[in-house]
């Protein structure tokens, strides 16, 4: 802190020493998509911002994508990059180039906004890297970056779409889609497919969904992967309001000695939720062999010190639980299986949240999960004063013919609010009761593994007689869990028998589950 006192005293005279205008906030334009430093790219604004010392603007006048055949320099110093929207502007490295991150700041205080990261190939913070400072991204898209380190000794790959160990705000911004990968070494350790996190993290109205961490001992003693959508490292902290965590997963397997798999969508620290969505997530683990294996936390993996509120917990898609580690609850939860210990009781646990398995754009600039008609989740929870949910629709959005958690105020769990119909002009709302349904769903299991063979990674394909239908999935004698489609699970030689069940948007449960035994034979 005392650096940094004396770093603003010192900035403080050299301003005062000069004019006014060299003083002021400098703009450079971006007018060209072109790769270099010619004036006009990326690169010569980023190059322009960092030789001046105040504020800096670079407002991005192009729109398709920015190739990166070479590196961008890192900005330094105080800048606000903004683009024409994240669906119209995308910088990204290009296929053929050498592996590089495709933004990088290094202290300052920068803000990012309108744009796509794209295509990143590092060993940490692959889309984008912040070293100190903080950092801002508005309306910003990471997607498809790549976090990978191979090879002998200790392999540690993290922030497959963004590193930060300083401050780091999302704001309506989405991370999909990105993957971390150690592999080959003695230690491997995988974090954060997502975010990786070692300072104080803001996720607001944001999405992270459909990233992936995966550690390969491939024969070597040691492999862990940690946080598929995000991973609270060090002394880092992460308050998320209004926001989705969801598909996102991690996998360990190949080693010897020690494999750990957890937090398939959030593993770390200090984790802070409120009015927000947790589900789809898994923890998978490829044990045989092993000595000594842990899988944990599908959803969260978390510190005894962190808490939820207004959160939903759900659908669990791995092999662990919902949760490891307790959640300190401070009311209007719900957890699907139990087990994130929610205690008061305004909390809902052990029940279907009714949530679209599907993320789909439902309004706002983030995909979002939906609460589904009849889900137990309407109506349930408490906006603790939040006044719109993750798309920006109004929270609460109360209806009439659903009974209210005592003490809450007719809002929904989760970050999305379902939006009760306007009442008639000049009249009270007219309530519509819809008969229940009460009809299960049948399920068929469209492929499976050989009746018998070698090959010990079994692979499951089914379907469900209706829509929108989710899957609960029984391998030998393990328990009933919710599973995704396909299923895919390491066995051991031996006989083996798997079903699976569907249960519709409204609850009902496949009474007859599919069934497919088959058995594997042994190499010698």
């Amino acid at each position: 802190m005392s650096r940094l006192i004396r770093l603003a005293g010192v900035l403080a005279l050299v301003a005062a020493c000069l004019p006014v205008a060299s003083a002021s906030a400098l703009s450079y334009p971006v007018t060209s998509t072109a790769d270099g430093t010619a004036s006009g790219t990326l690169g010569w604004a980023i190059g322009k911002a960092n030789e001046h010392s105040g504020l800096d603007s670079i407002p991005i006048e192009v729109s398709g994508t920015i190739v990166l055949g070479t590196k961008l320099p890192a900005s330094t110093g105080d800048v606000a990059v903004s683009g024409p929207g994240a669906g119209s502007l995308t910088v990204a490295r290009s296929a053929t180039a050498a592996p590089f991150r495709v933004l990088e700041f290094s202290g300052g205080n920068a803000t990012v906004s309108g744009i796509t990261v794209s295509d990143g190939l590092d060993t940490v913070g692959a889309g984008i890297l912040s070293a100190g400072g903080s950092l801002t991204l508005i309306r910003v898209h990471v997607t498809d970056n790549e976090a990978r380190n191979e090879g002998s000794g200790t392999r540690i790959a993290g922030g497959g779409g963004i590193l930060s160990t300083g401050t780091l705000t999302l704001r309506e911004s989405v991370v999909s889609g990105n993957l971390v990968v150690a592999a080959e070494g003695e230690e491997n350790l995988a974090g954060g497919g997502g975010v990786e996190a070692e300072g104080a993290l803001f996720v607001e109205r944001s999405t992270i969904a459909d990233n992936r961490a995966e550690a390969l001992g491939e024969g070597q003693p040691k492999a862990g992967a940690v946080g598929g959508g995000l991973a609270v490292a060090g002394g880092g902290s992460a308050t998320i309001e209004e926001s989705t965590i969801s598909h996102n997963s991690v996998f360990a397997a190949e080693a010897g000695d020690l494999a750990i798999a957890r937090g398939g969508g959030i593993q770390g620290g200090i984790v802070n939720l409120t009015g927000s969505t947790v589900a789809d997530n898994g923890a998978e683990l490829d044990a045989a062999g092993v000595v000594t294996s842990n899988v944990a936390g599908d959803n969260l993996a978390v510190s005894i010190l962190s808490s939820a509120r207004d959160t939903l917990v759900s659908n669990p898609r791995g092999e662990g639980e919902d949760c490891a580690g307790a959640l300190v609850s401070t009311g209007y939860n719900l957890d699907q299986d139990g087990t994130c210990d929610f205690d008061q009781g305004s909390d809902l646990a052990g029940v279907a949240a009714g949530l679209d398995p599907v993320l789909r754009d439902n309004g706002g600039p983030t995909p979002t999960q939906a609460l589904l008609p009849g889900s137990i989740a309407i109506d349930r929870g408490s906006s603790f004063g939040l006044t719109a949910d993750q798309r920006g629709l109004p929270r609460p959005s109360d209806f009439p013919d659903v009974s209210n958690k005592e003490g809450g105020d007719g809002s929904d769990i989760g970050a999305f609010e379902l939006q009760a119909p306007a009442p008639p002009a000049g009249g009270p709302a007219v309530v519509t009761e819809q008969p229940a349904d009460t009809t299960a769903p049948n399920t068929r299991i469209v492929r499976g593994p050989a009746r018998l063979g070698f090959k010990r990674l079994a692979k499951f394909r089914f379907a469900s007689t209706e829509a929108q239908s989710s899957f609960q999935c029984k391998l030998d004698k393990r328990k009933w869990k919710a599973c995704a489609n396909p299923f895919k699970r390491s066995v051991k030689p031996g006989r083996h028998l798997f079903k699976v069940r569907a249960i519709d948007r409204f609850g009902n449960v496949d009474p007859t589950p599919a069934r497919f035994g088959w058995r594997v034979k042994p190499l010698s």
